[in-house]
């Protein structure tokens, strides 16, 4: 078991013979793990607090996403570093969860509940961070090893059994099952400064839209969830049921209803998991609605698996993110996972483009320092089309996708750096496509430091289609894109989307309090052909390469357990990309939010 959390992950760039090189470069590091194996570095001494330098979330936020790294941390070791080690060891194998699972709050409930039975253990603590500025989840399991001389504490029971209000939201936990009341109530308050770079009418038919808007928005997700045990068997039946109500008060920067709201089902899913303790090997199957991603969100991400806005409103706050319907089947062994998925996203009605997705991903990760990723995806349903400059249109159905990425920590045996690259390539069965997506990262996090500051930089390319040629080269994003993943911008991701575009991104970070994570990133957006036909209806061809450029300062505050908060300016100034085709002159768009969310 590995004894630091360090961000991670490795560098690409190029299309096709790029994407190609990094292809075998994932098999390569897949198929010979004894070689990761002899190159990790060496064990450590314990640090004395907690050593994750990332940015810490709630339970609520991790949910579908999957897990990258688990850790154990000691609270009060014992001088032995051999028995230390062997202490870690039983803890990780009662808590089952390896990377390569997807994270579920009420499985993880009771694995941190198969922990605090074990002998050795007076007291557990699960944590949650983000890897790498974005939503890749690594877990800390905080452990109080237990004197011997004091006696085990009597097995809990909460609010059905002690009829205490201060015991909810858990209304019942013993030693096989788990009942839990899902309460998480948001708000926030939204502020825009010339939306649209000053052009609302050609990009969403509002020439009216005042120059300054201001909304607040709310949001009421309710429902129950929990897991039990099979009866003396490792598997055990899991699920949730939960409704959410939004509203948005105010006129925002895509409505002209300046009050709307709106409720639905959002999660609504059961589950199976077979997980033997220390065996290395467990099964899990999800199906229903609930939020789902895979890998880091390049082309299914959490955010757009459910749309919010429109008459179901609260655009900016984004309660819902819940897909219509997945299917999640994972089987793990030892350091490898395979996962085959199905996902149906929630769109909006106005809107839907009845897509669907389904794909297999392998996954090789050794904990301690290698994610290796290959995942292959088609869209066995749609009516999404492709426009081309004849008027003529190409169709999503039948869309077939390979994505490998590489994660390294500790690279090169530095403490603190971290390379990624990741690579996407489109075709198609029944007309000739062409398309990629790839990125490349290299951060570093000086752990030493009392703020732990950070820095990374990347470069990606989302390849736009040049008419002149045979094949259809215009990558389609699907549900990608998540804010600090593969999102491009707060703001500019609203003009130009995941496609058509290379973008260099710098961010500086710091965490100045525990749970406090403070960033300012930086973009610089040019088009990878000045084609645009399938973009935003205003700019369908661009006027020049240059785009423009994006900052965004941010704050996200775990405060504790039940509230988080974030708050965020972002200023995009237009190039002469825009500048040349808007109708209205293009000017410095200005947005600023707050945010609260609280988990109970």
């Amino acid at each position: 078991m590995a004894t630091r959390i360090v961000k991670a992950v490795s560098g690409t760039r190029g299309p096709a013979a790029v994407g190609v090189a990094l292809l075998v470069a994932t098999w390569l590091l897949i198929g010979c793990p004894v070689a990761v194996h002899a190159e990790a570095p060496a064990e450590q001494a314990p640090p004395t607090s907690d050593p994750n330098a990332h940015q810490r979330i709630p339970p609520a936020f991790a949910d579908g996403q999957t897990i990258e790294l688990v850790y154990v941390y000691l609270q009060n070791p014992t001088p032995d570093a051999e028995a230390n080690e062997s202490l870690r060891r039983r803890v990780a194998d009662a808590y089952a969860i390896r990377p390569g699972a997807a994270y579920n709050q009420f499985v993880a409930r009771a694995a941190v509940g198969r922990v605090r039975d074990l002998e050795l253990v007076q007291a557990v603590e699960e944590r949650l961070y983000s890897v790498s500025g974005g939503r890749q989840i690594a877990v800390a399991l905080l452990v109080t090893l237990r004197v011997p001389e004091e006696a085990s504490p009597p097995a809990a029971t909460w609010a059905f059994a002690s009829g205490e209000l201060g015991d909810l939201p858990m209304l019942w936990q013993d030693d096989r099952s788990l009942l839990k009341a899902i309460f998480n109530p948001a708000v926030g308050a939204y502020a825009d400064r010339d939306a649209w770079v000053g052009n609302p009418g050609a990009f969403v038919g509002q020439p009216d839209q005042s120059r300054t808007t201001g909304v607040v928005e709310a949001g009421l997700e309710l429902g129950i969830g929990g897991i039990t045990r099979v009866g003396s068997s490792n598997a055990y039946l899991y699920g949730a049921a939960s409704y959410i109500g939004s509203t948005t008060l105010g006129r925002d920067i895509f409505n002209p209803d300046s009050t709307r709201g709106h409720g639905e089902v959002e999660d609504l899913y059961a589950g199976f998991l077979v997980a033997t303790k220390g065996a290395g090997r467990s099964f899990n199957l999800s199906v229903g609605r609930q939020k789902f991603s895979l890998n880091r969100n390049l082309l299914i991400g959490h955010v757009l698996g459910a749309s919010n806005g429109g008459d179901r409103a609260a655009s900016n706050l984004s309660p819902r993110n819940a897909y219509d319907m997945t299917v999640d089947a994972r089987y793990q062994i030892g350091e490898f996972t395979l996962q085959a998925w199905f996902a149906d996203p929630n769109e909006l009605p106005a809107s839907d483009s009845r897509s669907q997705y389904a794909g297999l991903n392998f996954r090789y990760n050794n904990n301690r320092n290698l994610d290796a990723t290959l995942t292959l995806l088609t869209s066995p349903r749609s009516d999404a089309r492709y426009p081309l400059p004849d008027g003529t249109f190409l169709h999503r159905e039948g869309l077939r996708a390979v994505n490998p990425r590489i994660r390294w920590t500790s690279a090169l045996n530095v403490t603190g750096l971290w390379l990624e690259a990741e690579w996407a390539h489109q075709w198609h069965d029944d007309f000739d496509m062409s398309a990629d997506a790839f990125g490349g990262w290299v951060g570093y996090t000086f752990t030493d430091a009392s703020w732990k500051p950070g820095v990374l930089y990347r470069y990606a390319v989302f390849t736009g289609d040049d008419p002149t040629t045979g094949a259809y080269e215009r990558f389609d994003s699907l549900t990608g894109g998540v804010q600090r993943d593969w999102a491009q911008g707060m703001d500019m991701i609203k003009i130009v989307t995941n496609r058509n575009l290379r973008t260099h991104r710098i961010e500086v970070s710091v965490k100045p309090l525990q749970g406090l994570d403070v960033s300012v990133d930086y973009y610089y957006f040019t088009a990878d052909t000045l084609n645009n036909l399938g973009g935003q209806r205003a700019v369908a061809t661009y006027g020049d390469e240059y785009l423009g450029q994006e900052i965004t300062p941010t704050l996200q505050w775990m405060v504790n357990r039940n509230l988080y908060v974030q708050s965020l300016v972002s200023i995009v100034i237009p190039g002469r990309g825009l500048e040349d085709v808007l109708p209205e002159p293009a000017r410095t768009w200005k947005t600023f939010q707050l945010s609260f969310y609280w988990f109970f």
